[in-house]
């Protein structure tokens, strides 16, 4: 009879375990987890949050769109995590040169520092003018050290943008290592084009008289 008893008494309290153990579980399954931050690209996140998250962490929340729904490749050296600011010594972001992105960015509205070269920008409305553009360049890239390398950059500096020649997130960078030859052709290539423009306005404008 006793052995029954503890037989019983065994069954019973290995039932209480399993019971025990599958409420601890429903328990854990139905728990509140923490709110993860609002992706950019959802529509019912409103633009003050996205906002205020983007500074958080601002290489993810851009690139949440600027790669997810473009063809936009982050590659070059100013994307590298051991690249960092010569003015703090902190590893370079995207707010670093394009800056911190408005209550209204989504909107298209002109609030971050856009790189192009002038006249190719995808929105007229957007474009930065060269000098806006190279300011935030200079800011990093000395501009007595750009002579030194090359007296073009001492000429070029206020008239065109760097972008014209250089690129910003490049597999890899146009004007490294090139030659001298090929240095002298897209100078002359390019000047040629400046040129050519000239003379069609010009007979535009005689045209018009």
């Amino acid at each position: 009879m006793k052995t029954i008893i503890s037989k019983v008494g065994r069954m019973l309290a290995l039932q209480a375990v399993i019971f025990g153990g599958l409420f601890a579980i429903a328990n854990t399954a139905s728990a509140e987890m923490p709110a993860q931050p609002h992706p950019l690209w959802a529509e019912t996140a409103d633009d003050a949050t996205i906002a205020k998250d983007a500074r958080r962490d601002p290489n993810q929340y851009c690139v949440a769109c600027h790669g997810r729904f473009s063809k936009f490749k982050h590659e070059g050296k100013h994307f590298q995590k051991e690249t960092v600011s010569p003015n703090n010594g902190k590893p370079l972001n995207c707010v670093s040169c394009h800056g911190n992105i408005s209550e209204n960015h989504r909107k298209g509205v002109k609030d971050v520092m856009r790189f192009n070269a002038h006249g190719k920008a995808k929105n007229p409305a957007l474009e930065r003018s060269p000098q806006e553009q190279n300011q935030v360049c200079f800011a990093c890239h000395e501009v007595e050290k750009l002579r030194q390398v090359f007296w073009a950059h001492d000429t070029h500096a206020n008239k065109m943008a760097c972008v014209n020649c250089h690129k910003l997130h490049p597999e890899k960078e146009p004007m490294k290592g090139i030659e001298n030859k090929q240095r002298v052709k897209l100078c002359v290539d390019c000047h040629t084009r400046i040129h050519q423009n000239r003379s069609q306005k010009l007979e535009k404008v005689k045209d018009s008289q």
